[in-house]
């Protein structure tokens, strides 16, 4: 019988001790996200497959791998026409504050591409810029509405910054993309003008030129104000260079500046070269 009470208390130890062992249950883990923002190039308008070879897919595949971010859920908000006035006022930036503040997930990775439409609009209307590219008069209107993406682009990165450093403890990776010129190397009336318009009179990425509204152009703008926040930018300027006929649908004879596969390809590849220059 002192035997038998004997194993029967060496039992119960042993299952006590393994019951203390065993981890408490699990909560589930917290959802890990790379969030989309932006127009019709977040949105992967001119891919073959707009949900598979957009840049936006492509960098989301890399993202999602653990020493890239673990983002491991792709929302993507890009809306093709948005500009930097209809970002603010609309769903899309309101949207983004939800998903950036929902404690349910977690936020690793955003990407932004927003600024194009505002300069484009003067092409798709009745303004110089449609018929005289390189007057006075469509100068003095890129001015006045880079002036206003100006304004734009300090209270939207302002707003997303402060809603992404609330959201938890860890840092988010966030890229900007600067716009190429879908004229590049293709010649015609709109390839200087638009150089004119995305870098300035001094033809340069340089956050110096803020200082002077003539060098001051769209790309100096958001790389600049992204940078300020410490965002990284990614140059589609750069990556693309006089190579649009090559990586966007303009060499299917239509006004389509949209990248293809390729230039999606491209941009993505962008990405992860900047995510691998900040490790």
């Amino acid at each position: 019988m002192r035997r038998t009470a004997s194993l029967s208390a060496m039992f119960f130890a042993t299952l006590l001790v393994l019951v203390v062992a065993l981890p408490a249950s699990a909560a589930p883990p917290t959802p890990t996200v790379y969030l989309a923002l932006g127009d019709s190039l977040a949105d992967g308008q001119g891919a073959s497959d707009w949900d598979v070879t957009g840049y936006v897919p492509l960098f989301a595949d890399y993202v999602a791998g653990t020493p890239h971010g673990d983002a491991k859920n792709l929302v993507n908000l890009g809306y093709g026409g948005e500009t930097t006035t209809s970002f603010l006022a609309g769903a899309q930036y309101t949207s983004a504050l939800a998903v950036i503040a929902d404690p349910a997930s977690d936020v690793r990775v955003v990407t932004l591409s927003l600024g194009g439409n505002d300069l484009l609009n003067l092409l798709y209307t009745d303004t110089p810029c449609a018929t005289a590219p390189g007057s006075l008069e469509c100068t003095m209107l890129v001015a006045s509405v880079l002036q206003g993406v100006a304004a734009n682009y300090v209270q939207l990165v302002t707003g997303l910054a402060s809603a992404l450093a609330v959201e938890d403890a860890d840092p988010e990776d966030v890229y900007v993309l600067t716009l190429y010129n879908p004229f590049k190397g293709i010649g015609g009336p709109y390839e200087t003008p638009i150089d004119f318009a995305l870098l300035g009179a001094d033809g340069a990425l340089d956050c110096s030129a803020l200082a002077n509204r003539m060098n001051a152009g769209l790309n100096d703008i958001t790389a600049c104000t992204a940078a300020a926040a410490g965002w990284t930018v990614v140059d589609g300027y750069a990556l693309f260079g006089d190579r649009a006929m090559e990586l966007t649908n303009m060499a299917g004879g239509t006004f389509d500046f949209h990248p293809n596969d390729l230039g999606y390809a491209v941009l993505a590849d962008g990405h992860r070269l900047a995510e691998r220059a900040g490790d």
